[in-house]
């Protein structure tokens, strides 16, 4: 599909360059032509003028006249008979019976004579008409050399709008292909990870139906296990549509002063107790005051993610949040001392539907959904996120935000920042 699509945008590129280099081609062409022969046209008209004035002051008699380069002068008398030539003995016959058939007052002509083009201007004068001829070979052999550089550079350009064409196409599709994949991963993935959820909820039903005598206390280990797997399968769907949307841009973040450090210490008291149970420390580092503008639910869902994230993956030691600012840009920091990330997942992990083998099994109840969505949330704030993990030693991700903003004229890119 692809190579269907990369020809056809080569044909294209190719096409309207061609085009657009002869149309300029073209108009070079005739500019030139249109100029040169405006050039002509008035040196032909200064010596009709110049010849006519001294051929009326001397009338009837002959007087030396030597007429410019590559110029013919015929006077005819009203019975076409040639009256006066110039040069005298350089007019060829063939010239002379082709200018006195043509000729209109006033007006340029052009004539071929024996492979030779002349522009012709006729005027009337007393007793006959008087015509000039300028022979045009070095206007035409500058056309002539112009248009073979003309026609040479299009069939240069062709093969360069090839050439070009097929670079322009292929950097072209590389985000369209590159889209195109992790759709179609994305679909897949997505696929996969509701048909095990569905699949169980089929099989617990087909076997509530083998034994319709049983009562729902007998049947409450099955019904538990659906339960759970259907509130699996919302939750996922619920992250998918969030990720649909923020992808459609869709959604229309409410933006205020947000107290951080007040989110922050709210947030760890809500996983306090899940942290004690595990026999986990939860620290927390925070100035008493710090703000910053942006989406209060969208943010308290950040934290909740990430903070799930390391208790998730942390089964001894602590987990520790740390804020600190820096000018203008507020900087969180959550370490855990978990099971960590293998270097060669590290630059995936916030990439949807992935799990490493260790940092992210079925068991634990994710699908790598929560960090895309994290993700999401912090370039929505114009920020910036990165993970750094060694396997065995815990994991940081670091979160980076802008304190202040206006989000409608904020309009370009969030820069990466880098410790």
């Amino acid at each position: 599909m692809f190579n269907k699509t990369r020809y056809r945008l080569v044909l294209l590129f190719s096409l309207v360059f061609f085009l657009l280099f002869n149309g300029l081609g073209a108009v070079l062409y005739y500019s030139t032509e249109k100029r040169l022969y405006a050039q002509t046209d008035r040196a032909m008209k200064n010596e009709m003028n110049g010849f006519t004035f001294i051929s009326n002051r001397q009338p009837g008699r002959n007087f030396p006249f030597r007429p410019p380069q590559l110029m013919t002068f015929v006077q005819w008398d009203a019975h076409g008979n040639v009256q006066f030539q110039a040069p005298r003995d350089g007019v060829e016959e063939p010239l002379l019976e082709t200018l006195k058939q043509a000729g209109v007052e006033g007006a340029f002509v052009n004539i071929t004579v024996q492979d030779s083009e002349y522009r012709v201007l006729t005027k009337t004068v007393p007793n006959g008409r008087l015509q000039i001829a300028y022979n045009l070979e070095p206007e035409r052999n500058v056309l002539h050399n112009l248009l073979f550089l003309i026609g040479t550079g299009s069939l240069v350009s062709l093969l360069i709008a090839v050439m070009t064409g097929l670079f322009l196409a292929s950097r072209a599709l590389v985000p369209i292909q590159k889209a195109w994949e992790q759709q179609q991963q994305f679909v897949s993935d997505a696929s996969h990870e509701l048909r095990t959820p569905l699949s169980v909820l089929q099989l617990h039903l087909e076997r509530l139906f083998r034994h319709p005598e049983r009562t729902v206390e007998q049947e409450s280990a099955k019904i538990a296990v659906m339960i759970d797997e259907t509130k699996r399968m919302s939750k996922m769907v619920g992250d998918l549509l969030t990720l649909a949307r923020s992808d459609s841009h869709q959604f229309q973040l409410q933006y205020t002063k947000v107290e951080l450090a007040g989110m922050i210490v709210k947030v760890a008291n809500e996983f306090e107790d899940l942290c004690r149970l595990k026999g986990i420390r939860l620290r927390t580092y925070t100035p008493e005051a710090l703000s910053m503008t942006g989406d209060p639910d969208y943010l308290h869902q950040l934290l909740v993610i990430v903070l799930d994230n390391a208790l998730k993956y942390t089964h001894e030691g602590s987990i520790s949040i740390r804020t600190e600012t820096d000018g203008s840009y507020v900087t969180i920091e959550i370490a855990d001392t978990g099971i960590g990330i293998k270097k060669e997942d590290l630059p995936h992990v916030f990439d949807r539907f992935y799990r490493a083998d260790k940092a992210r099994r079925r068991s634990d109840g994710g699908v790598g959904l929560g960090l895309s969505i994290a993700k999401w949330i912090v370039e929505a704030h114009h920020g910036s996120i990165r993970a750094e993990s060694n396997e065995g030693q815990g994991t940081v991700i670091q979160m980076r935000f802008p304190c202040e903003w206006n989000p409608k004229l904020l309009k370009k890119r969030r820069r990466i920042f880098q410790s």
